[in-house]
Parts: C-alpha cells; sequence; structure tokens
C-alpha cells in the first residue's frame, strides 16, 4: 500500500544478516544528471528515485570494474565507486546511459526485515532474466513485463488495474 513500492522493480544491491540495500529500476524522474549535481561533466544521463531512504544522496551502478571502490553486485554489475573517476570517463565518453545509471536515494531493509516482508507475500521475488538490461529498464511497463514472464497467476496479476474498482 506504500505509494513508493507501487508495481515497482527493485534491483536488489546487497543481502546479508545486517539488512538489504536496493534500487528502484523502473521509476525515473523527469531530470537528467546535470540539474541535480553542480560542476557534472554535460551529460544526457536520466535520474532514478532509487527510494525513500537517504533521498539526500546519489548513487550509481555502471560496468565498469576498473573504478576504484566499486562493489560488484552482478554478472559485470558495479555499484559506486571514485566519483570524479565517474565525472572523468563521463568526460570522456566513455561512461554514457548505455552502461552507467543514477539514482536518488535507495530502499532498504533492517536485519530480518525484507525476509519478513517476503514471507507475508507482500514481495515477488525473481532472479533477473538474462537479457534485462538494468541501464535501459525506465520503462513503467517493466514490473507487468516481468510479471508476465513468471506465468501463471502473476501473467494474470501482471493486468490488474492499480485500482481494482476501475476493472
Amino acid at each position: 500500500m506504500d505509494s513508493n513500492f507501487s508495481r515497482v522493480v527493485i534491483l536488489l544491491c546487497e543481502h546479508n544478516e545486517d539488512g538489504s540495500f536496493g534500487l528502484i529500476l523502473n521509476n525515473t524522474l523527469e531530470i537528467e544528471i546535470n540539474s541535480v549535481v553542480n560542476d557534472f561533466p554535460e551529460a544526457k544521463i536520466p535520474v532514478g528515485f532509487g527510494g525513500p531512504v537517504e533521498r539526500n544522496q546519489l548513487f550509481y551502478i555502471h560496468q565498469n570494474k576498473e573504478i576504484e571502490g566499486s562493489a560488484e553486485i552482478g554478472n559485470n554489475l558495479y555499484l559506486g565507486g571514485d566519483y570524479p573517476e565517474i565525472k572523468k570517463r563521463i568526460s570522456s565518453d566513455e561512461m554514457t546511459p548505455s552502461n552507467l545509471r543514477f539514482f536518488i536515494g535507495y530502499t532498504g531493509w533492517g536485519k530480518g526485515q525484507l525476509q519478513n516482508e517476503i514471507d507475508d507475500l507482500s514481495w515477488i521475488v525473481m532472479k533477473a532474466p538474462e537479457d534485462l538490461n538494468v541501464f535501459n529498464a525506465f520503462d513503467d511497463d517493466l514490473w507487468r513485463e516481468l510479471l508476465s514472464r513468471l506465468g501463471g497467476k502473476y501473467k494474470l496479476m501482471a493486468d490488474y488495474p492499480v485500482n481494482p474498482a476501475d476493472n
């Protein structure tokens, strides 16, 4: 029922005994990075709403394992890293919207919280499809598309209206 999480797809970046951290993929804001960050290279890179926690902080994912301080969160997918290096690589067009994505805020859960929510059926969990491009997953239909891929009751759920009274 929380509007921050209605029909969102969350990239779970970290999950351990202390808690969980993720970024909402399909809630892109109508702004670009240059309008959010001062002294930033000219780049037409959209910014997403990563979640309601720490909305004053910028997070980023990318595909460059050479960025010092970045953490591998998936196959050829990295979180964070040396910010000046990111800016330098944007200036040289080495990092573009095809391999870099910014988010304001993140989604977080304390110790055991996410598992409790999963047990309460508040979340549908799936392994990311091989063909999912997280750098091009802005569309509001991403949630619907991924549910449909699960088939069965999830395929039916994908077509439910946001407000069942609209059916």
